[in-house]
C-alpha cells in the first residue's frame, strides 16, 4: 500500500506544481511602439525581421515555460494603463518609479526594494550632448554630482529618466517618444539628452551624439507583471521574471553583464 499511495502524492505534488506555474494563454506582452535598436527594431505596431533582441528574449522565456506570446507593441502611457488593468500581463523594459511600483508588481528583495538581481536590464542613464556644442568639447556643465544650473535637460515622459530629472530639481523638457526627444535636441530646445546608453544603437553614439562622463545614475529595468496576474499566480510571475533575465543574459549579455 505504501508504494502506490507515494506515488499517488508524488503525482498530486507534480501537478499542484504544474497548476502553480500555469502560463496564460495566450501570454500578453507589451513593447514599446518606437524604435530602440537594437534592443527594439523598427516603429509601429508590428516588428520588422529582425526585431531586436528584446521579442527574442522574452520568446525564449516564454517557450521554456511553454507559453504562447502574444507581443504587443503601442505607446508607453498605453502600456501602462493596460498592464495596470490586466490586460496586459508584462511590459517591458520600466524602471521602478514610485507610481510604478505602486500600479504594477516588480520584484523585491528582502528590504522590499527592486531586486536588481534579477533586473534583465542593466542601464546606465546618460547625459548626449550634440557633437560640436560647447558641452561634447569638455565644456563644464556636469560633474557628476551638480548640473549647471542654466542647462536644461531632455527626456521621454513618464520613464525613470524624467522621474530622475525632477528629483534632481533640474530645468526639463520632455517629449512623448525618444525619437521626438531627439528631434528637439537637434532643435535646441535643451542642451543635454537624458537617455539609457544601452538603448541607443552603435551609429547614434558614434554619429548623433556625444556621452557626456561621468554616468548620472545606475538603474535596474525590469519586466513588471499585472497586480491581476499576481495575485492570480504569483509563483509563475516569478518564474517568468528568472526566465526573463536568463533569456536576455543569453540574448544580449552586453544589457545584463552579470549572471542572474
Amino acid at each position: 500500500m505504501r508504494r502506490p499511495l507515494f506515488l499517488a502524492l508524488a503525482c498530486a505534488l507534480a501537478a499542484s506544481s504544474a497548476a502553480a506555474l500555469d502560463c496564460p494563454q495566450p501570454l500578453r506582452i507589451g513593447f514599446s511602439d518606437s524604435p530602440f535598436p537594437p534592443m527594439i527594431n523598427g516603429q509601429g505596431t508590428h516588428f520588422p525581421d529582425p526585431p531586436g533582441w528584446a521579442l527574442q528574449a522574452m520568446r525564449v522565456a516564454a517557450q521554456r515555460l511553454g507559453c504562447d506570446l502574444e507581443a504587443e507593441r503601442m505607446p508607453g502611457r498605453r502600456m501602462s494603463l493596460l498592464v495596470e488593468q490586466g490586460e496586459l500581463e508584462f511590459v517591458l523594459f520600466f524602471g521602478p518609479t514610485p507610481e510604478r511600483l505602486k500600479a504594477m508588481r516588480f520584484p523585491l528583495d528582502a528590504a522590499g526594494q527592486p531586486d536588481a538581481a534579477i533586473a534583465p536590464l542593466m542601464g546606465h542613464l546618460v547625459f548626449y550632448a550634440l557633437p560640436g556644442s560647447p558641452l561634447a568639447r569638455g565644456g563644464n556643465g556636469w560633474d557628476g554630482t551638480t548640473l549647471a544650473p542654466e542647462l536644461r535637460v531632455g527626456a521621454v515622459v513618464g520613464t525613470a529618466q524624467e522621474q530622475l530629472a525632477r528629483e534632481r530639481g533640474w530645468r526639463m523638457e520632455t517629449s512623448s517618444t525618444f525619437a521626438g526627444a531627439l528631434q528637439m535636441l537637434q532643435a535646441h530646445r535643451f542642451d543635454l539628452l537624458l537617455s539609457t546608453r544601452e538603448t541607443l544603437t552603435p551609429e547614434m553614439r558614434d554619429r548623433d551624439l556625444v556621452e557626456i562622463a561621468p554616468i548620472a545614475h545606475y538603474l535596474p529595468y525590469f519586466v513588471p507583471a499585472s497586480p491581476r496576474l499576481w495575485a492570480a499566480n504569483p509563483e509563475f510571475v516569478r518564474a517568468f521574471w528568472r526566465e526573463a533575465c536568463m533569456a536576455v543574459r543569453r540574448v544580449a549579455p552586453q544589457a545584463r553583464p552579470v549572471d542572474c
